[in-house]
């Protein structure tokens, strides 16, 4: 095994990266990202997905820590991690990274809440570590998917579980030697299959990779040994987890001149509230209805073509609950017709059972297009109206609104930021937490801003 193995490159670049070796873009987009996964938290607080995970954890007690965003309580910081990162999965409505086919934001800003509310971390503190663990996640991803996506495991929870820990550890200003123990007992506790896609569990592997992305930082300071390089080599994590096509990632580091992840690939933010395989199709679609403004009732068909990898994870074509609705182009495509949006109210039990919906439904078509090429993160999608007339309208659309090519704006960020948070929050409170969180990087005790998440 050579000395500088992929595992003490990303134990050397962590430890070493500063807040002010952050380019200025990339401070904006982690920002965006932290503000935003908090507004998903707070939106998805008391749903049937995250709040029997708080129950559980509030009635196995312990010392109270770290804010869970939106509620009273206040828990030890991996359980706060735990019970965040499942809020904040739990609309499927938290932002993704392409490369990494995953929701970084998911793990990894629970985990640095929860520990950092405690240790007086500042928000430069918590924007450095932020970059450092998305690193992980997105550059291990950029090599390893879609191979390791398409063997089954969820990247959110896979990946995540290293991009936590690798958070976590640089927060809490472990050393190159306490980061690499950090990872490697995070390696031994990454898992989440795609099985689960459709259930509450799904939401769970955010928070399960934040909580052991937590526990690992803080077995690390007590200095429990873990496998240096268990990034590499036989059996390692990349050996593992990598799928039928492995790559040789012999020749793959950390940190040197390449460009920061949070700039190169960034992450996008979502405007609809279901996976973000159906947004370029949603974007296209949306764009249709704002132009022809087509009656619901005279469209004898919706068609959508996409890539094949699309089809791989859209799996329920006729929804019967909002869980497996949010992955259903079918369902996605049809609610957006009526109701010109994808957002948190479109993925009721109330409004699944709309007999206008469910007849429109039954309309909608999807196919894979082997002409649409694949890319890491980006789901390039025709669609197709045709009305009983005869008559159509198509539109294509490739990156989705959100992505980091095309992204949201502050304005944009802010109204859906104020759509979730004041679900839990009143309007005044939700406010002076965005702004609290827009200007994170002058915050010196994020405590005080974990003060404005208390519901």
């Amino acid at each position: 095994m050579p000395a500088d193995t992929l595992t003490a490159s990303l134990g050397r670049f962590a430890a070493g990266l500063r807040f002010e070796d952050i380019p200025a873009g990339g401070v904006a987009r982690a920002k965006a990202c932290i503000l935003d996964l908090i507004g998903c938290a707070l939106a998805g607080v008391d749903t049937e997905y995250a709040a029997p995970v708080r129950r559980a954890l509030a009635a196995d007690g312990g010392r109270p820590a770290a804010q869970l965003f939106g509620t009273p309580l206040r828990l030890p910081p991996a359980a706060a991690a735990l019970a965040n990162g499942a809020a904040g999965h739990a609309l499927d409505y938290d932002d993704s990274s392409p490369p990494m086919i995953g929701h970084p934001s998911g793990s990894l800003v629970p985990a640095l809440f929860g520990l950092g509310e405690g240790r007086g971390a500042s928000g430069r503190d918590v924007i450095a570590a932020y970059v450092a663990g998305l690193e992980a996640s997105a550059r291990l991803g950029r090599h390893l998917n879609p191979s390791h996506y398409a063997a089954g495991w969820h990247a959110t929870a896979t990946l995540g579980t290293l991009a936590a820990a690798t958070g976590a550890a640089k927060l809490i200003g472990l050393d190159e030697a306490g980061i690499r123990r950090a990872v490697g007992i995070a390696a031994s506790s990454a898992g989440g299959i795609r099985k689960n896609f459709g259930t509450a569990v799904k939401p769970l592997h955010a928070g399960l990779a934040a909580r052991n992305g937590v526990i690992a930082a803080m077995l690390s300071v007590e200095g429990l040994s873990a496998d240096p390089d268990a990034l590499d080599g036989e059996r390692g994590f990349i050996d593992v987890f990598g799928g039928e096509e492995t790559p040789d990632l012999a020749g793959v580091r950390f940190g040197g001149n390449q460009p920061l992840e949070i700039v190169a690939s960034g992450v996008g933010i979502k405007r609809y509230a279901c996976c973000g395989c159906t947004h370029s199709a949603l974007d296209a679609l949306i764009a249709l209805r704002a132009e022809y403004a087509p009656d619901p009732r005279a469209v004898a068909s919706i068609h959508c073509t996409m890539n094949e990898l699309v089809t791989d994870i859209l799996v329920h074509h006729r929804p019967g609950t909002p869980s497996q609705a949010k992955f259903s182009m079918e369902y996605c495509l049809a609610v957006a017709l009526l109701d010109g949006d994808c957002g948190i109210d479109q993925f009721t039990p109330e409004r699944m059972q709309d007999p206008l919906l469910r007849d429109l439904l039954a309309r909608v078509e999807s196919a894979v297009d082997p002409a649409i090429p694949y890319r890491n993160g980006v789901y390039p999608s025709t669609v197709t109206i045709r009305m009983q007339d005869g008559s159509s309208v198509v539109r294509h659309a490739d990156e989705a609104k959100g992505h980091p090519d095309f992204p949201l704006t502050v304005e944009e960020l802010r109204l859906k930021f104020m759509s979730c948070a004041r679900r839990a929050l009143p309007e005044g409170q939700a406010a002076a937490a965005f702004d609290a969180l827009a200007d994170l990087e002058t915050c010196n005790d994020i405590g005080a801003i974990a003060t404005l998440l208390k519901g």
